[in-house]
């Protein structure tokens, strides 16, 4: 029986575990590396300054075991591509006949001076900025994209939400700015999504500083390269990644390791990789798992299964947490849908994972719920395609809401017995 070994838990690392059960059943060993106890959603971290749901937490050891994997509670130090082994922090060494790097990448500050916000353990900072906001302490805010910084969400979801937090509080005389090295606001998502930003921006009262590079906190206020200093009391950013510098793998000069489409890592045979470890320059969750899927697909071929690899094929897609409302973002199309265009409709779009967490995580079994109930959404868009006349669409998303929530109200089991009594009438 082969030996898979995952060295990372998070997005990537079980994105591609569920895809490796999924592809070879029983017939391998998996072994996952990861120090952490639980599955974080970090993304969800913004959110919780504003007294709204942190991010959730999953025990790794129930997703393990679901997936028959072997947790192991160590971290990747290096790896011996030539003897396929890979030696870990406390010392032990294991070998593997393939291996996925899925480690991450390392946060450093990117604005000197600033409040750096990477996630959880930047909560109690964020949340003294609003108090010192609240008090008077703080008049003007600017929120401030590295150029170094590729994924800009977070950024955005933080001036939405402090601005909302301004107007709920009364507060009328308070300044905030995005200032960010980007054409146009989240340009990554093409020109008609960022023109819907721009708009949403203006409308809450956000002024944009676009094609401005943020370098520091200076006299008076942000430094930017080649202006004026933008005028504000407190700054706010995100943190520049850097790469894992993985002993035994290449690297470019940054410590990211460069792969092929498919994953491989080049010039070390047998190994892949996913995630913020890799060259690939935007970090973002769902392109995480986009380049899991690819390289569990190839995995799997490689060890002998009839699975056809699939080549990563990158397609941008993000959920806004808007506090008016959650907006789908995707670079296929121009649009801010409110009915989403990934299932289920999570944070990040990691198809695979995202099906599993949204099974196991119910509030009913003391996890935190997520920032949307998917099987309420599913209920809720299958009663508006049978208004439309939508039968089988409609059929769809009550099937998919009983698969999510193990069964159906009573009301929506019969429901759908009518349509699908109706849908075998004609």
């Amino acid at each position: 029986m082969p030996r898979i070994v995952i060295a990372g838990g998070g997005i990537a690392g079980l994105e591609a575990l569920v895809a490796l059960r999924e592809h070879l059943g029983a017939d391998a060993r998996i072994d996952l590396l990861e120090a952490s106890t639980q599955l974080i959603e970090r993304q969800h971290a913004v959110t919780e300054p504003f007294d709204a749901v942190g991010p959730r937490r999953v025990e790794l050891t129930r997703i393990a075991n679901d997936h028959d994997a072997h947790l192991r509670p160590d971290r990747l130090a290096s790896v011996a591509a030539a003897e396929r082994s890979v030696r870990m922090v406390r010392g032990e060494t294991l070998a593997y006949d393939a291996l996925l790097v899925a480690v991450g990448a390392r946060p450093d500050i990117a604005v000197p001076g600033a409040l750096t916000f990477a996630g959880p353990r930047d909560v109690v900072a964020y949340t003294r900025l609003l108090d010192d906001i609240d008090a008077g302490r703080v008049g003007r805010v600017a929120f401030a994209l590295p150029t170094a910084v590729t994924w800009a969400l977070p950024l955005y979801e933080l001036a939405l939400m402090t601005a909302e937090h301004v107007r709920a509080t009364g507060k009328q005389d308070v300044g905030l700015v995005v200032v960010t090295p980007e054409h146009r606001p989240l340009d990554a998502f093409g020109e008609r999504i960022a023109s819907h930003i721009w708009s949403l921006m203006a409308e809450r009262g956000i002024a944009l500083h676009t094609d401005a590079v943020p370098l520091r906190s200076g006299p008076g206020g942000l430094v930017v390269e080649h202006g004026e200093t933008v005028q504000v009391d407190r700054i706010v950013s995100l943190p520049r990644l850097g790469g894992p510098w993985i002993d035994g793998l290449p690297h470019d000069e940054q410590g990211f390791i460069p792969t092929d489409e498919h994953g491989a890592v080049l010039g070390a045979e047998a190994v892949w990789a996913a995630g913020d470890a890799t060259a690939f320059p935007i970090k973002q969750g769902g392109l995480a798992a986009q380049q899991a899927d690819a390289a569990a697909a190839s995995i799997a071929a490689f060890l002998g299964a009839d699975v056809a690899p699939v080549p990563f094929r990158p397609v941008l897609r993000g959920l806004l947490l808007d506090p008016r409302g959650p907006r789908f973002l995707d670079a296929t199309r121009g649009d801010l849908p409110a009915t989403p265009p990934w299932w289920p409709p999570t944070k990040v779009a990691a198809p695979r994972l995202g099906r599993y967490l949204a099974h196991v995580s119910r509030p009913d079994e003391g996890s935190a719920a997520d920032q949307i109930d998917v099987g309420e959404v599913l209920l809720a868009l299958a009663e508006r395609h049978a208004a439309r006349g939508e039968r089988d669409v409609a059929l769809r998303c009550f099937d998919a809401a009983e698969q999510v929530r193990g069964s159906l109200p009573e009301d929506a089991a019969l429901r759908r017995a009518e349509l699908a009594g109706a849908r075998s009438a004609r």
